[in-house]
């Protein structure tokens, strides 16, 4: 984005030029409005709010994509005090978490300049009162319609003022698809339309709680053939008072059934179907929540294809804010874009989860201090150590550091006598030598003759060697 000087030299000098339009079109229905494809926010609202499984993908994915800092730098000073001075008056961050909610589930949201021309705050949009939009036979915006509480539609015209946020885009669509989008809307397969697969997992979880009361509490029918009204009375009576465990004597026997689902009716693999479906649906795997060990372990080798989508998510995020709120934000201020440099990223997460053993080795190895070990109890157990409690701790630290230097001190003492005795034997095996070179010396004296000599100091010469 240009700075206002740049824009006015341009035209001052007659150097700007008209936006390219394409030459091809969207094709469109032009008698309909674009309204959110087959199914309306609101609904999209309802299914959220009404399925677990839903929440659980969208408040996960929503905490990783804001649980991380929101980091602002550029190369002027005062533009990034600028820009974190007008993010904390306004409480940006709390009014951006809540938009990307809405974006997950509604695949859009909407973030309102209360003042174009002058942004002193910004406000999310209610896209359950949203109905449609209105664009020209290229794909450009020309308004929003906005269902009131009054029940009447009118035209949101002055779209500079907005900031529109698409989950998914592609092909000129004019609405984003919500996260769970593949869940939310009906089926047509031949002449037959099947219900969203919300509703058809709302119908099996209905269903199987049916079952399972109608096999605890079956339709009981007890037949006494042949008997009268005045006989059925009086038996229906008795069987209203009896309880379990109770005894009774008859001289006719009743016909009792039950009404119940059969034993041998399995849903096991198609409930399995429909759970991964669910899954899939949500993109998210939710059997790290949920499932045993080994599916745990699958689920979290997908982690990484979680964290790919939400820092593609973040980027999004980073790149629409930066362009359409904070640099538009300088501009009005008097800073050029260009020169400020303006970078919008998040941190990364990561983050090590600790267990209490673990702080206690960290403790004992003098990595964190007394202070701070108290400190994480309170914060993460919710309960303060008593000082006797301390106290023994401290006692096991020095105990062990004892311990430890006594081992130390130990080994030291036992590769000293090993070098001492190593050294007495060495020396005593040196003056053996030493000795039997005098004695050859003195036989080497008092030889006669030259072979004699010789065949001695060869031989002192030998043991000479070996010293």
């Amino acid at each position: 984005m240009k700075g206002f000087r740049a824009t006015l030299g341009e035209f001052w000098n007659g150097t700007v030029e008209e936006a390219k339009q394409p030459t091809a079109k969207i094709v469109r229905n032009t008698f309909a409005k674009e309204r959110p494809t087959a199914i309306s926010f609101e609904r999209l609202m309802k299914y959220h709010d009404l399925t677990p499984q839903i929440q659980v993908a969208v408040s996960s994915y929503s905490e990783l994509v804001t649980g991380t800092d929101m980091v602002i730098n550029t190369e002027d000073i005062a533009a990034k005090d600028f820009l974190e001075e007008w993010i904390r008056q306004t409480g940006f961050y709390d009014k951006f978490e809540g938009m990307v909610t809405t974006l997950f589930i509604c695949g859009n949201a909407l973030l309102e300049k209360l003042n174009a021309s002058d942004t002193e705050d910004v406000e999310e949009v209610d896209m359950t009162t949203i109905v449609a939009k209105e664009r020209n036979d290229v794909g450009e915006l020309l308004y929003y319609e906005q269902r009131q509480q009054s029940g009447a539609i009118v035209k949101i015209e002055n779209i500079e003022n907005f900031i529109e946020f698409n989950l998914t885009h592609y092909s000129k669509q004019a609405w984003g698809r919500s996260l769970f989008y593949s869940l939310a809307v009906p089926r047509t397969t031949g002449f037959r339309t099947t219900p969203p697969l919300v509703e058809v997992m709302w119908g099996i979880e209905d269903a199987m709680s049916g079952i399972i009361q109608n096999n605890a509490y079956p339709i009981t029918t007890i037949t006494y053939p042949g008997a009268n009204d005045e006989y059925l009375e009086k038996e229906a009576e008795r069987w209203r008072k009896y309880k379990p465990g109770d005894k009774r004597v008859q001289k006719i026997a009743p016909m009792i059934e039950f009404f119940e689902t059969s034993a041998q009716s399995k849903y096991t693999d198609w409930i399995t179907h429909i759970e991964k479906t669910i899954e899939l649906g949500t993109q998210f795997p939710s059997d790290i929540l949920t499932g045993d060990f080994t599916s745990r372990a699958s689920s979290e080798t997908t982690e990484t294809i979680v964290m790919k989508k939400v820092r593609g998510f973040q980027r999004y995020l980073c790149n629409k804010l930066k362009k359409e709120l904070f640099e538009p934000i300088l501009e009005q201020q008097g800073f050029n874009p260009d020169e400020v440099e303006l970078e919008v990223a998040f941190t990364t997460q990561n983050i090590v989860e600790l267990e209490p053993e673990k702080v206690k080795d960290l403790f004992t190895n003098k990595i964190l201090s007394l202070k701070e070990v108290r400190d994480w109890f309170a914060e993460n157990t919710g309960m303060e150590l008593e000082e006797s409690e301390m106290a023994e701790l401290e006692k096991d630290k020095e105990d062990a550091m004892n311990m430890q230097q006594q081992k130390m001190d130990s080994n030291v003492d036992k590769k000293f006598d090993k070098a001492k005795k190593k050294a007495e034997a060495l020396h005593k095996q040196t003056e053996k030598q030493v000795e039997d070179l005098k004695q050859k010396l003195l036989l080497r004296e008092s030889a006669e003759g030259r072979s004699t000599k010789a065949k001695f100091m060869k031989e002192i010469l030998e043991a000479i060697k070996e010293l």
